[in-house]
This record gives C-alpha cells, structure tokens and sequence, in this order.
C-alpha cells in the first residue's frame, strides 16, 4: 500500500470515529430531553442545569475531534522525497574514445539518454577506468585493451549527467596510483562527488551526500582484489547511524554470467544489508543479473553495461537503470524523533546500448523481453517476480 491510500485510509477510519461518537452524544442528549418532559417541572431547573452540561460536553468533544483530524493531517502530509537514478558499468576509452573523438564531442556517449539522465534528484554510477592526462593505448592489441584511461575532456559531461561516481573497481587503478591521483584531483576541481577505491582503501570508500534534506551515503567495494571487505563491513557501520539512506556500490561477481550470482555475491550483499545498508548495486560482470530482496531489502546483483564497446552479444549491450523513489515515512508511524525512516519503490528502465556506444531507452519488444528474462532468474515471491515484468517493486 502506499503513502497516498496509507493517508486515504486513515483519514477516513478518523471521520469515521468522529461521526459516530458525535451520533451517540446526540442520542443520548436527546433521550435524556424526552425523559424530562414526562418527569414533570419539578426537575426542570436540574434538568436545564444537565442538558447545559451535555452541551458542554459535547462541543468538548468535537473540538478534540477536529484538533485530532488537523493532527493527523498535518502528520501525514508529504514529507523529503528525493529521486535517485543509478546505472551501471562506464567504459570512456576505446572505441568510445574514437566515436567521441571523430565527432569532437565528448558528450557523444550520453546525447541519447540526456533528458533521462537530468531527471533526478541524484544520478549515480560506476566509472569503470582513470580519468588522466596519458597517451589512450587501449585500441593497441594484448593486455593494453584493458588498460583504460579517460581523457580530461571527459569531465565536463560527466560532471553534467551525474552528481555521484564509483572509482571501487579493477580498472580505475589500470595507471596506478599517479592514474588514481589525476582522477581524484579531475572530479575534486570539477566538483563531481566521488567514493571507492580500487584497492578498498579504508580512507576512501564512502562518501556522504545532502539532497532535499535527506542524507546519502554510498560505499563502494571492489571484490575482485580479494581483500578489505572487513573494512567495508566497518565503515558501513559506522556510517549508518550518520545517514538517512545507505546504499552499497560493490563491483563482483564473474563476467557475463547472466542467470545466476556467485556465492560470494551472495554472501556479501546479504553482509552488507545485515551490516545496515538498505539498497545494494552490483557492477562488473557486463550483463544484467537477478534481483533478489532479502530481509526486505534489495539487491541489484549487476545491472549490466550502461557506456561500454562490447558489442559481440546481445546481453552486453543490454542495461538496466534503476530509479529510486526515496520517500519518508510519517512521524506518526515507525520513525521516532532522532531517527527517521525511508520507504523506497524502485521502477526498472531497461536500455539498449548502440553499436556507437550510445545507451538510449529499451524499446518496447527489447524491454519486455529484458523484463521477463530478469523476473525468471530473480530470487523473490512471485509476487515480486510479477511487478519485476512490470518494471517496478514495491515493497
């Protein structure tokens, strides 16, 4: 049920209340009046003195009636609400770079999915490379094509399309420490908010965000370097009395494995919600992988390449994008005064990314196909499985 019917029902349970009792009063005043016309004018001075207090009474009551409907609206009125937009795996060099180069704009990769991608209140991803100064060799041959490096010129739009970026993964480091560097001083003179790192380094895996009054955190993890979840773990439990909403940003599992997660997938996402994270976002394996909701919470295992060449599937050039709605509770239900509490429904975008490296909106044969696929592999209810082909959950 949500916000909307939650208000809808409880205002009209109270008029309700309010109707009735004022029914009853109004029942008993007037038997009372007819009892003493027949008693005679003997009790007539005791009689007026009860129906003044009866009066009395009532008017006392309907006011504690209206002061309570008032109450109650003003408890449930909308309270901070905020629209988040997450994506998956960013990959800017390459062919990318080259599409990017040839038309001498480096917004070339996000043009087909701009509008979607400002219609947030926070849009956030994985930057999947360094952002440096060095000569690209990723179009040479052997191991330098993963070796990524994203040109300066790269900042300005992604400073445009996000307000939050993942450097928690197995490419952000491919220039070492001096690549990490350039990177970090890039977003730092742009003022584009970034957290993780790509050996788990306990100084920079999270970061705290304020948007319409609510408090992000977002903590990243880099499984694939086989260390520092313990510390992953630590700072999750230390940032989640500090934050309203806590969502985890962990690059995992094994590459274009699309019906299942692993078992250490598994047994981390479900550490970290345990640790108090509320919305777990998987990146790396360059496929979409299954939902699961667990403890009520869930978890994204991967969602796929959002900016990446692949191009020699189907599956890696399919995406998701998950919208957020982060709402607060009323004051009157679970939250208490020193802590307040989030609902959160999630709608599922799928995207198809061009041969051009161009992620736009799924159409609607691919996106239904997307849906279903996804709703068959995810670890819920069926109930859950059915809004999932819809493209939404609600809890």
């Amino acid at each position: 049920m949500n916000i909307s019917q939650k208000q809808f029902w409880l205002g009209a349970a109270i008029l309700s209340g309010v109707v009735f009792l004022s029914i009853v009063i109004f029942l008993i005043f007037s038997m009372g009046a007819a009892a003493r016309g027949e008693n005679g004018g003997d009790r007539n001075r005791a009689d007026q003195q009860k129906a003044l207090e009866g009066t009395a009474l009532e008017l006392s009551v309907q006011d504690v009636a209206e002061v309570t409907v008032d109450a109650k609206a003003e408890e449930i009125s909308p309270k901070r609400s905020a629209k988040i937009r997450a994506i998956g795996d960013m990959m800017l060099d390459r062919t990318v770079y080259l599409h990017s180069l040839q038309a001498d704009d480096f917004s070339f990769p996000f043009l087909n999915i701009a509008d979607f991608l400002l219609d947030a209140d926070l849009t956030v991803g994985n930057l999947e490379g360094a952002i440096t100064d060095n000569k690209s060799i990723a179009n040479g041959t052997g191991g330098q094509r993963f070796y990524f490096t994203f040109s300066p010129r790269t900042v300005e739009p992604l400073t445009k399309y996000f307000d939050v970026v993942s450097f928690a993964n197995n490419h952000a480091h491919n220039f070492g420490a001096d690549g990490l560097f350039q990177s970090r001083t890039y977003l730092d003179e742009s003022g584009l908010t970034y957290f993780g790192d790509p050996n788990n380094d306990p100084n920079h895996l999270s970061v705290v965000v304020e948007k319409n009054d609510i408090i992000f955190g977002f903590v990243g993890f880099h499984e694939l370097v086989g260390f520092g979840f313990d510390d992953v773990i630590a700072e999750v439990e230390k940032l989640r009395p500090e934050v309203d909403v806590l969502i985890a940003y962990p690059h995992w599992g094994h590459e274009y494995i699309t019906t299942h997660p692993s078992a250490a997938q598994k047994a981390e996402g479900h550490e970290l919600i345990d640790a108090g994270v509320d919305i777990v976002i998987g990146a790396h394996p360059h496929v979409i992988q299954p939902i699961e909701i667990y403890n009520d919470k869930v978890i994204f295992y991967s969602l796929g390449n959002f900016i990446f060449d692949q191009y020699f599937s189907e599956e890696t050039q399919q995406s998701l994008a998950i919208e957020i709605m982060v709402e607060e509770r009323p004051a009157f239900a679970e939250a208490s005064a020193d802590k307040r509490e989030f609902d959160f429904d999630f709608n599922i975008i799928p995207i198809r990314v061009s041969e051009k490296s161009q992620p736009e909106l799924a159409g609607e044969t691919e996106a239904n196909q997307i849906l279903n696929t996804l709703s068959k592999y995810s670890i819920a209810t069926s109930t859950i499985q059915d809004q999932i082909k819809e493209g939404y959950i609600d809890l």
